[in-house]
């Protein structure tokens, strides 16, 4: 149960993936309204159209490579968004008793220093999901714009041409016809936002867990230094002290087991998300480069730009969000260390030794093959250079 008064961190939990998933339907809830069923099924089709369209029209036209790898950006991160909104939809149950776990996790510490410290790395977790908010909206504005401004430009100068479509896809004859061609390029807008608001809330999710993940974890570490700090000055601490000491350490060790257990239900949650969107990152960042270089068009380069921005931005966070989570449940046993555990009993030293031990292996967000850091970001960049190289000698 949530407590009818909520601490700071209640006002920025989850702000900005909260708001994009109500927006495409698929924020977790206890129970699921028929108008979030009706919006979450549109946001589905809309995805699912586009990335079937779009990576059809690909394969259709592999003989140009511009307008293939046209295709192809957009339609391998709608391909990817589909596969994330069909596993929050199926596991619908699951994320919201995890959200649930991690609130009252977040709530159980209201002790100023703790909220203060929570709150901070909220802010920070919620100003970078905006960011990624912000760059893909960016990117999904100059997709719909572009056709819109080449067509002005066609009717200023009389130049012979037509409005195109925001993307390059294979649709039915009838849906570029003159009469339904208007409502076509309204619904591949709406694949294009809701694609958007998908990967922000997805992304962004698994962001702001992580932060909160970490923000716990060092919210334990204040908790064991405030355990030592009335207790300066004394050589030895007395058999009360130490009965005291091991009161709070028993609270300290549930609290610690439960966000490791969080931290390892998470990882088993997101494993398929962040094992597919890693493996086609690689791809997109190098399609969307060599978009870049090849294509003649002004407009279209300016757009795959903002593309790789929210490219690179979407495959930080989650790099930035695990390398958060593995170094803050290392620092607590740093943390143990430090403190002047040699003063206390036998029974106590136990106490601390255990939690000792457990901390000092690390917790990650570890899939198949690799575990997301900053370092593998790093290396994702340095692989995509040298796919980019390769391909340029056969251009």
């Amino acid at each position: 149960m949530v407590p009818s008064h909520e601490p700071e961190i209640g006002k920025s939990f989850y702000r900005i993936p909260r708001l994009s998933g109500l927006i495409v339907g698929i924020w977790p809830v206890k129970r699921r309204s028929c108008t979030m069923n009706l919006i979450c099924a549109f946001s589905f089709c809309v995805v699912l159209i586009g990335a079937c369209g779009e990576n059809l029209y690909g394969c259709a036209n592999l003989d140009i490579l511009v307008r293939a790898l046209e295709a192809f950006c957009p339609g391998s991160t709608k391909a990817v968004c589909v596969l994330k909104l069909s596993i929050f939809l199926m596991h619908h149950r699951q994320w919201f008793e995890l959200v649930e776990r991690l609130r009252a996790t977040l709530y159980s510490n209201r002790s100023y220093e703790a909220q203060k410290l929570l709150v901070g790395i909220s802010t920070v977790a919620n100003r970078l999901s905006l960011l990624l908010l912000s760059s893909g909206s960016l990117t999904n504005m100059a997709f719909n714009v572009q056709p819109l401004i080449m067509a002005l430009y066609r009717w200023i100068y009389e130049l012979p041409g037509q409005v195109e479509l925001p993307f390059n896809i294979l649709l039915p004859e009838f849906a570029t016809q003159p009469a339904s061609f208007p409502l076509t390029y309204l619904l591949l807008t709406a694949s294009g936002a809701c694609t958007v608001f998908t990967f922000s809330f997805v992304d962004g999710f698994f962001l702001c867990s992580c932060l909160y993940i970490s923000g716990v974890f060092r919210v334990i570490q204040q908790d064991i230094r405030s355990i030592f700090v009335p207790l300066d000055g004394l050589e030895i601490y007395t058999p009360l002290a130490n009965a005291r000491m091991r009161g709070q350490l028993v609270g300290i060790i549930k609290r610690h087991n439960a966000i490791i257990d969080l931290c390892t239900d998470l990882t088993r949650q997101f494993t398929v998300i962040v094992m597919m969107h890693f493996l086609s990152a690689a791809f997109v960042l190098c399609s969307t480069i060599l978009d870049i270089m090849l294509n003649t068009s002004s407009l279209s380069g300016l757009t795959y730009i903002c593309y790789s921005v929210a490219a690179l931005t979407q495959l930080f966070l989650y790099c930035y969000g695990s390398n958060h989570v593995s170094e803050s449940s290392l620092s607590v046993a740093g943390t143990l260390y430090d403190v002047a555990w040699y003063k206390c009993d036998v029974r106590t030293r136990k106490m601390i030794l255990m939690i000792l031990r457990r901390s000092q292996r690390e917790k990650t967000i570890a899939v198949p093959f690799f575990t997301p850091s900053l370092p593998a970001f790093s290396s994702i960049l340095s692989t995509t250079g040298s796919y980019i190289a390769l391909l340029k000698t056969f251009l």
